[in-house]
Formats: C-alpha cells, structure tokens, sequence
C-alpha cells in the first residue's frame, strides 16, 4: 500500500470540524452521488441501514483490491484483473443486477477510481470500511492504529459514505488486549462529521461485549469467520496451531446466533468462507441459503466476487431474489 502523508493535526477542535466541512462541501458535487433517484425496478430486496434502504447482497471490495483471503497468487490474479476500468464496469454491472450498495476502504487505489466510478454514472451507495493501514501501513501499537483510524474517517468524509465502519481486524486487536472502549472515540468521531457508524467484527463477542455496554453505533459488521485468531486461540480451541488463514466449519453458527440476538442491523460478511464454499453451485446456494435462513430479515450480506471466470454478480443476485424472502 501507498503510504499516505497527513498534515499537521490542528489542536481546536472547531476549526478542524470546520475545515473538515468545507472540504466535504467542495467535493460532494464531484464525488457524492444524487441524493433522490428513482430506486431500480430490478432492485433486490433491501432491509434499513440508518435511515437508508440497502440491498441484502452488497458487493464486497476485497477482491477489488487483491484481498483473497487465501494467498499471495489469487491476490495478484485480482489486482490484474481489476484494472481501473474494470472497476467501474464490475460496479455498473452490480447495478444492472439489482445490487444499490457496494462496501470497502479507501486506499489510494479507490480514491483514484471513485470519481471515475461516480462520472460514470453508477448511483451505487457506498459504504466505507474505515481502515487505519491505508493511512499508516505501518502502524502497529494501539495509538498508531487509532490515530490512523481517525484520519481514514476524514479522508473518506468528502466522498459521502452512507456509514462508516470501525476496521474489524482493528476491533478485534483492541478487544483482544481489553482497549475496547477506545472504539467510542472512533464512533463519536463519525457521527460528529454526520455520518451512521459500524463496527465491524470477526468475533462473536465483541457483538455481545458492545451490546452490553449500550453503545450507540448504528449498525455492525460481522465476520461468519474469526479469522483473527492468534496461535493460541487454536490450540486452546482445536489442539493444534494451523497453517495460514484457518476457517472452521462450527464458526458461522457461532456469530449467527449472536446476529440474532441484537435488534441492530448486521451485515454479515464472509458467507462463502472467502471462496472456499465455491466448489459448485449446489455449495454456493448452500452457503446463500444459510445465511438468509440464520440472520435476521433486517440483515444484508456483503459478498466478494472475481467474475473471471463465471458471472457470479448475475448468479449471485438470482440466489438473493431466491432465497432473501
């Protein structure tokens, strides 16, 4: 990643509040999209998500990015294939399918294409994942993490996201080293700039952590996966400490009967265990079918797709119309 160089922070809070608004002011004209259009007579079916209405199959942005989840070699097969234009096409064609909303960072990459995506026409909501390592690839303590964090959600402010979500990877750490509660700075700082939001997670229980602290985030982000597990997480869980990114099949269960013990919206994301349960179409729809049969009817699925080699927007949302009823 690009390593992004911010200025100089601005010790009164109302002057950066002001200057934060007259950037986000100048840019919206080229970067926000309409706020009124006529909704697609194919749209798919959509839940509410602070105060908008967001179809349940959002297109995912890892692969967009080279995020596979799996290794170094898919990782750069998709950064080939999703090319600038490519882009901009894979979101119109999401569109096309019935698809409003679409969700990832905001790293150089998207930052270069999102004008090109909006002056194309596509009226797509977008929903930013707030990630620290876009701004401070480096960052590792949790101050350098937080500060990072903090500056991602002014960056990305000007392009007018419907939310913005506390990185899960970045939740995670912080629950894990018991520094939850910095997460409010993250959240207030998003609903002063005007804007609902996340937290996005991979383990059940920082859904169940925040709930009981009664938290006013506006929705939550969660992972089927917890693919944030340390080493020692497995040998406690399964006796033995795996090689690479490791997904257990008893995972989706877990957090999906704590998606449904909260009345917030969840957008559940890694349905398809990040292209392992894509075998066939039998396995896909499987995986499709649990998750609208185990979240609740107000929730919505994020999905990643690579249309490489078969047309999965088109399949995808056909499973959705199917099966999100």
């Amino acid at each position: 990643m690009t390593k992004h160089h911010c200025q100089s922070r601005n010790n009164s809070p109302s002057s950066r509040r002001e200057f934060l608004q007259g950037a986000t002011a100048v840019a919206a004209s080229v970067l926000a999209p309409p706020l009124s259009r006529a909704e697609s007579p194919n749209q798919l079916p959509t839940v509410p998500l602070a105060g908008r209405q967001v179809t349940r199959l959002i297109a995912g942005g890892n692969p967009l990015y080279g995020y596979s989840h799996f290794n170094v070699i898919l990782d750069r097969l998709m950064v080939e294939y999703f090319t600038d234009e490519q882009v901009v096409k894979f979101l119109l064609d999401c569109e096309k399918a019935g698809i409003n909303t679409w969700q990832s960072n905001y790293k150089a990459r998207t930052r270069r294409q999102y004008p090109k995506i909006r002056q194309a026409g596509c009226k797509m909501n977008w929903l930013c994942l707030s990630d620290p390592w876009d701004v401070n690839p480096q960052a590792s303590t949790t101050e350098e993490i937080m500060e990072a964090m903090l500056k991602a959600v002014e960056m990305a402010a000007p392009a007018k996201p419907i939310g913005m979500a506390h990185h899960g990877g970045s939740t995670d750490k912080l629950f894990r080293e018991g520094k939850l509660d910095l997460i409010k700075t993250f959240i207030n700082k998003v609903h002063d700039l005007g804007f609902p939001a996340g937290i996005s997670t991979h383990n059940p229980l920082v859904v169940e952590t925040v709930e009981e602290k009664g938290w006013n985030n506006d929705f939550y982000m969660t992972c089927f996966y917890r693919v944030t597990r340390e080493p020692e997480d497995f040998q406690k869980e399964i006796g033995v400490v795996p090689v690479g990114e490791t997904y257990l099949s008893t995972d989706p269960e877990r957090m999906c009967s704590m998606v449904r013990k909260v009345n917030k919206t969840c957008l559940g994301f890694k349905i398809l265990a990040a292209g392992r349960k894509c075998d066939s179409p039998e396995q896909v729809r499987e995986a499709f079918d649990f998750a609208f049969k185990n979240i609740k009817p107000t929730d919505a699925t994020i999905v990643g797709m690579f249309p490489r080699f078969s047309d999965q927007i088109t399949e995808n949302a056909r499973l959705v119309r199917e099966l999100a009823t």
